[in-house]
């Protein structure tokens, strides 16, 4: 996904906020708000709109000539702040504290399997190498740097996407390293981890065994 994030402070970022509380807005209106010309509005309107984060319409209202009303297009809402960290962060918990460890481990192995297809259908066939290659390229188009060496079937991953949740909930490292045995059809070794303070979630690819001698495990 590509990022729209911008300095809550900035001129876009108030023409945003602005749309999102009064749900449209004129060039006048934002150039009050802004305290700037008319050609710097529409610049920064212009670069919105090739963005794909507004959209304008014409608008008359009594005589004279209509008026240009720039309103918020859906994409708009990725600029804003999400919580999907909490929130799955909440419903772990209260999957934990029901006492049923089989349906959590249910879940996070759903889970795994979606991420797997998704991810396999980018990855493809191929020697492992390609295979490795192809899941950096993926992973680092979702935001998530990575790096692979080939010679020795490593997979390193520098970030984190389920961070917050993975504090609380090892299993997440677990349901991670099973998506990608699942991916590779490979058996992978996690050796050390982000949650533990490390640099980077380390994946081994194990040549002394085959995909589904070593189950997932949560206990890292």
């Amino acid at each position: 996904m590509i990022s729209t994030a911008s300095p809550s402070d900035s001129p876009p970022a108030r023409i945003l906020a602005y749309l999102q509380r009064h749900s449209e807005a004129t060039v006048r209106e934002l150039e009050e708000l802004l305290s700037m010309s008319t050609t710097a509005v529409r610049e920064h309107l212009t670069h919105l709109e090739t963005r794909g984060m507004i959209g304008a319409r014409l608008v008359r209202q009594g005589p004279g000539r209509p008026k240009l009303v720039y309103t918020l297009l859906a994409r708009a809402q990725e600029f804003f702040p999400k919580e999907y960290g909490t929130l799955v962060t909440l419903l772990m918990r209260e999957l934990a504290s029901q006492d049923d460890p089989e349906r959590l481990q249910i879940l996070l192995d759903a889970v795994g399997s979606r991420l797997a297809v998704e991810y396999g259908v980018q990855i493809g066939d191929g020697s492992i190498e390609e295979r490795l290659r192809r899941l950096r390229i993926a992973l680092e188009e979702r935001g998530i740097p990575a790096d692979v060496d080939a010679s020795t079937a490593q997979l390193q991953i520098y970030a984190c996407p389920y961070h917050e949740v993975a504090q609380e909930h090892p299993e997440i490292c677990a349901m991670e390293r099973g998506m990608l045995q699942q991916v590779l059809g490979e058996t992978i070794r996690l050796e050390g981890a982000i949650r533990e303070g490390r640099r980077s979630c380390q994946f081994v690819i194990d040549r002394s065994g085959k995909p589904g001698d070593q189950k997932p495990s949560a206990k890292l």
